[in-house]
């Protein structure tokens, strides 16, 4: 794979894919775009695959910290990025790090014994690739419904809240930007990334693999050598 990442910041003037993302969002008439999700989403995930590489925790994903360089998007900033130890699979930090919409929730969350007297103990934060699965999630339905799936929630701590609570469900409206239609494959996608339990989400190999119907939704098709009638009807209205 090649390297999808740049080890400093210094990548100034070239396009950051927060700015392309704004662009399409802010559009006179925005609508979502299939192709445009699936292209950008396959190049953030390679991005991100090339930094899990090296057992590296970003930490702060977001859309400004990807930058366009010779047509293919690369990760920069690793200012709070964590190296995962040989003896475990998260990195532990003292402080909660990272961009409040694209936060997973264990990096809100302080996972040290309570038992603890409160004046004697620091905060642990736990974060291990996971983390980065939930940031770059945000990214993707983003990209699908024009905002971060808690960027409507203003208020900081309330905002905070939402993430770490279970009970606080994440909409996945049917139609996104423009009332395109959503696949299902992508719905399906979005739940995986965005799930609280940090031992159900995908890794990266997992999302890149050819099974994943999203990024694949051909495939199938490919392997099977058949076609089902609403599979045919889609490709005509394509090709149309």
């Amino acid at each position: 794979m090649r390297h999808r990442f740049f080890l400093w910041s210094w990548s100034i003037g070239k396009l950051d894919f927060g700015t392309v993302l704004k662009r399409q969002i802010d559009r006179e008439e925005p609508s979502f775009d299939a192709a445009f999700t699936r292209y950008s989403w396959k190049e953030i995930v390679e991005c991100v695959a090339s930094v899990h590489k090296y057992d590296i925790v970003h930490s702060d994903l977001k859309p400004a910290n990807f930058v366009l360089v010779n047509g293919s998007l690369k990760v920069i900033d690793f200012g709070i990025a964590n190296l995962i130890m040989d003896h475990t699979v998260n990195a532990y930090l003292e402080h909660q790090v990272g961009t409040p919409n694209y936060m997973a929730p264990e990096a809100l969350l302080d996972t040290k014994s309570s038992s603890e007297p409160l004046e004697s103990r620091a905060k642990l934060i736990k974060l291990g690739k996971p983390s980065d699965i939930w940031s770059f999630g945000c990214i993707l339905y983003q990209m699908v419904y024009g905002r971060a799936p808690f960027a409507n929630i203003l208020n900081p701590m309330q905002k905070v809240l939402a993430i770490v609570n279970p009970n606080h469900t994440i909409d996945y409206p049917p139609a996104g930007l423009g009332g395109v239609r959503v696949p299902e494959t992508l719905t399906l996608l979005l739940r995986s990334c965005l799930d609280r339990d940090q031992r159900q989400r995908p890794t990266v190999e997992d999302l890149l693999s050819t099974s994943e119907r999203f990024l694949y939704p051909d495939y199938g098709v490919l392997q099977s050598g058949y076609m089902k009638q609403e599979q045919l009807a889609l490709l005509i209205r394509h090709a149309i």
